[in-house]
Order: structure tokens, then C-alpha cells, then sequence
């Protein structure tokens, strides 16, 4: 019998992170500066597909579990549903209505997005805990699975500029929905789901959404993780909104500067994904998580003081470091909370679980927004070509960059040094076919 090949699977990261960050980093650009859509109309409908985005995690993860076909439970959604993926993307940089009409089209395209956005990367995102069942065959599929995403979220973020700058909106639109459309289905080579590996799956009686939400929330560890993962997932979404600010108007860095402290994080990152990977192998995944908070700990540090752009490139080394493991590690916790609840109940419920865990962190994005909102309204920022603010607003970009994150961190620490779930015992999620 074949076993899942970690490294075809991993492509799958292709499409979930240029998608995702092309969409959360140019969209709003795109519409309101470049097609100078109103404002007003295109940001409510940014905030309803965030509620459909929240609301649709759950739902897709409870249907997704419930699936029962020949070709498995998740495989089917990624098969049919990428390449309408790829087609929306490419839709929404290449407006079909008139000026009139954005604020209603980019409304209708974001929520068809959204749809079969999550219904695709839910399912392959599930797909991990099922076909790698062990610590030591998760670790080393998490390896190239991270080190493509860390490609992707470098193509998702640096490239677009490159593309709709020589080429326009829609020829970037369709060269990285392609890559993304092909990345999603190129994984389904190295998919074998449980049926085909021989692996029990026992059935228990469907349950429904409401049902499992409380389920899930008894579950061994499970809050420990959404509160590990909702704290440094929020650290990891309000330096980058920040760094921005930061770079321009504490350290007056240059935008060519602000791209080489972005990067640095990333290719930190990259270089730092294979020896994360052995070291989870050795000391186990309970161990390795509070290294990697205290690393992340360790780079927010220097952007509380740094005077210039040379100390903020060590807080980003740092972080680059602590990013590599906390992104191969996610998937691994949450996973072995998944083979508890599994042997547990006598089913398993991946699509619930990342479900909610989806519905949790989007939660983050309004606290990000929040937090952002009240620097910029109440210490005095005005936007300037110089790069002048002051004191307060200074110290308001230094807090949210360092002081902020470092008390999240802290609390993601706290909150995980007694993960209460064992490591998956092979006995419990493998068999001897497998």
C-alpha cells in the first residue's frame, strides 16, 4: 500500500498562501486607490465577507467531516473546487462591471472567494492529522509543507508589485491564480485519506454543528491550543500591519529597507524550517512550542528600542527563527489534539476542529484592526511624505510593534506549558499496513 507523499502534498500551501496574501495585502489597494471605488461602500463590504469568513469555517468543517464518497471525505472539494478558485481570483483583478458597479462586484466576488476559498483549503488542511500519524511523520511533513508556504507568502506579499506594475491587474491575477490553481491540484498526488491507507476510521452517529461546537469545546487540550494559536496568531498579524508605519515614521527607513526587513523574517524563516523539523523529532512537539514563543519573544524585544533599521533586522532575524517553528508546530499540536478527541469519541472530526480554529482567529483580524485604529485616531498621526509624527504616535507604533506582542506571546507561553494532550502513540492512529 502507497503512503501519502509529504512533498506533493505540500504544494497545496502554494494556493492557500498566495491567495490569501495577495487578497488580504492588495485588494483594498486595488479597489479603492487603483480603481478608486468608494470607500466607504468597498470597507462594509470587506466587513461582511469577514463575518462570512468567520461564519463559513465552521460550516464547511462540519460538512466536510459528514462527506462520504468513494474518493474519501476531503479529496472531492479540492478536486472540483480549485480550479473555480483560480477562475474567481483571477476575476476579482478584472472587474466585469462598470465604475458604478464595483462597490455590489467586489461584494459578490469576495464572498464566492471566500466560498470556495475555504472549502478547498479546509479540506486539504484537513487531510494533514488524517495521512501523517505520528510526531515524527508529521515533523517531517511539515518541513517541505512550510518551506513552500514561506515561498508562497514571499510570492503572495513581494511579487504583485512586480507583475501589475509591468504587466497589469489581470495578468497578475492570472499568473498567480494559475500557480495557485496548479499548486492545489498537483497535492492531490500525494493524498492517500484513511480508506486508502486501510486505517479504521469508526463511525459514530452524525452530529450536528451545534452539537460538536460543544464537543469540541470539551475536548482534551483543544483550548489550550485555540488559546496558544489565537495569541501568537494575533503577534503574527499586528507586526506586519504595523511595520509599515514603523519603519517610516520611528526608525525614517526607506520603502527599499522596510522590503529588506520583511524578507529578512521570511528567508529567516525558510533557512530555519529543516532544523526546526529535526529538533521536534528529538525533543517532541510540548517542548519545541515554548522554544519557539521564546524566540518570537526574543525578536519582538529590539523593536521596543531600536534606534535604526540595524537593530530592527536582529528583532527580524529573531522572529524569522521563532516563525519557522511555530508554523511547522501548529499543525502538529492541533493534530494531537485531533487523535485524542479521535480515540476518544470513535470518530474523526479534522474538519470541525480546523473549522473552529479558522473561526477563532478570524476574531484576530478585528482586534488587529481595532488596536490599529485607536493608535492612528488618538496619539495625533497625520499622513506626511517626511515621515513625521509625534512622540506619542511614535511610542504608539513602538507599542504595538513590541510591547503589545511581547505580553500576547507571553500569554501563549503561560497558556501552553502544560499542553495536556499526549503526543499521538502510533498504536492509537496508525495501522500495521499504513
Amino acid at each position: 500500500m502507497t503512503r501519502p507523499e509529504p512533498h506533493w502534498y505540500a504544494l497545496g500551501n502554494l494556493g492557500s498562501n498566495i491567495f490569501s496574501q495577495a487578497f488580504a495585502t492588495y485588494a483594498i489597494f486595488f479597489y479603492i486607490d487603483h480603481l478608486r471605488g468608494p470607500v466607504g461602500a468597498i470597507t462594509a463590504a470587506l466587513a461582511v465577507q469577514s463575518i462570512w469568513h468567520a461564519v463559513l469555517n465552521p460550516m464547511i468543517g462540519q460538512l466536510s467531516d459528514r462527506t462520504r464518497t468513494k474518493r474519501g471525505r476531503r479529496v472531492p472539494y479540492i478536486a472540483v473546487l480549485s480550479l473555480p478558485l483560480g477562475v474567481i481570483f483571477v476575476l476579482m483583478w478584472h472587474p466585469l462591471v462598470s465604475h458604478s458597479g464595483l462597490a455590489w462586484y467586489f461584494l459578490v466576488i469576495v464572498v464566492l472567494f471566500d466560498l470556495t476559498y475555504l472549502a478547498v483549503v479546509l479540506n486539504w488542511t484537513s487531510l494533514f492529522p488524517e495521512m501523517f500519524r505520528t510526531i515524527q511523520t508529521r515533523s517531517r511533513a511539515q518541513s517541505p509543507r512550510q518551506a513552500i508556504g514561506i515561498v508562497a507568502l514571499i510570492i503572495g506579499v513581494a511579487v504583485p508589485p512586480l507583475l501589475y506594475g509591468h504587466f497589469g491587474w489581470t495578468a497578475m491575477g492570472i499568473i498567480l491564480g494559475s500557480i495557485g490553481t496548479a499548486g492545489f491540484l498537483l497535492s492531490l498526488i500525494g493524498v492517500k485519506e484513511a480508506s486508502t491507507l486501510n486505517i479504521s476510521l469508526r463511525q459514530s452517529s452524525p452530529t450536528n454543528l451545534r452539537t460538536s461546537w460543544h464537543l469540541i469545546r470539551t475536548s482534551q487540550g483543544f483550548g489550550q491550543f485555540l488559546g496558544t494559536n489565537f495569541l501568537v496568531q494575533l503577534t503574527l498579524g499586528i507586526i506586519p500591519a504595523v511595520l509599515p508605519f514603523y519603519a517610516k515614521y520611528v526608525l525614517h527607513a526607506s520603502h527599499s529597507m522596510l522590503s529588506s526587513l520583511l524578507a529578512s523574517i521570511f528567508v529567516v524563516a525558510l533557512i530555519a524550517v529543516v532544523p526546526w523539523t529535526r529538533w521536534i523529532r528529538r525533543k517532541g512537539s510540548h517542548h519545541a512550542i515554548l522554544w519557539a514563543i521564546g524566540w518570537l519573544s526574543l525578536g519582538v524585544i529590539p523593536l521596543i528600542f531600536a534606534p535604526n533599521i540595524f537593530w530592527a533586522l536582529t528583532g527580524a532575524i529573531l522572529l524569522g527563527i521563532g516563525l519557522a517553528g511555530f508554523l511547522v508546530l501548529a499543525d502538529v499540536l492541533i493534530s494531537e489534539v485531533i487523535d485524542q478527541d479521535a480515540h476518544q469519541q470513535g470518530t474523526r472530526r479534522e474538519g470541525i476542529f480546523y473549522g473552529i480554529n479558522g473561526f477563532i482567529l478570524r476574531l484576530g483580524v478585528s482586534i488587529q484592526a481595532l488596536l490599529l485604529y485607536v493608535v492612528l485616531h488618538f496619539s495625533g498621526y497625520y499622513a506626511n511624505s517626511m515621515g513625521i509624527a509625534p512622540p506619542l504616535t511614535r511610542l504608539g507604533f513602538r507599542a504595538l510593534a513590541g510591547i503589545v506582542p511581547l505580553f500576547l506571546l507571553l500569554g501563549a507561553w503561560f497558556l501552553i506549558r502544560n499542553f495536556n494532550v499526549p503526543q499521538s502513540p502510533a498504536e492509537w492512529v496508525e495501522s500495521p499496513e499504513a
